[in-house]
């Protein structure tokens, strides 16, 4: 069966999604922190972010989650309903950094009618895996 809104075949257990990778910039991260108004140094600044431990300026929770949002809509198309992304941060995305989301269908359900997908997620950097977390995305039927 085919989903035609968005073309693409039923999701099924076990399917890796292709992977998404980008190179973290100071450039990115001030446009990031400019557009919803996380304006704390560390995201910008490199000696703030030193003294908070990190290399250099690194990624916030919202520039983390539009990566997988990235990763899920390249997957699912724009019919693809995203219910839920969840996300614990590991280790900092820093200025500098080659970064890699990945992740892979774990279950299928029926949600009205739609068939939702549930996933793992991650990224993956110089440090290891970075962001672990988790996804539904629902399909029109």
């Amino acid at each position: 069966m085919t989903l035609p809104a968005t073309g693409r075949g039923v999701p099924t257990v076990g399917e890796q999604l292709a992977p998404y990778s980008l190179t973290v910039t100071l450039q990115r991260l001030v446009m990031e922190a400019a557009a919803n108004r996380d304006f704390a140094p560390i995201h910008f600044d490199g000696e703030a972010a030193r003294d908070s431990g990190a290399p250099s300026p690194y990624m916030n929770t919202t520039f983390n989650e539009t990566v997988f949002e990235v990763l899920l809509r390249n997957w699912g198309g724009l019919d693809a309903r995203i219910e839920v992304i969840e996300f614990s941060m590991k280790a900092f995305n820093c200025v500098g950094d080659e970064i890699t989301a990945g992740g892979c269908v774990t279950a299928t359900r029926e949600g009205g009618a739609r068939l939702v997908a549930e996933l793992d997620l991650w990224i993956d950097g110089p440090r290891g895996r970075t962001v672990t977390g988790s996804a539904a995305v629902a399909f029109p039927r």
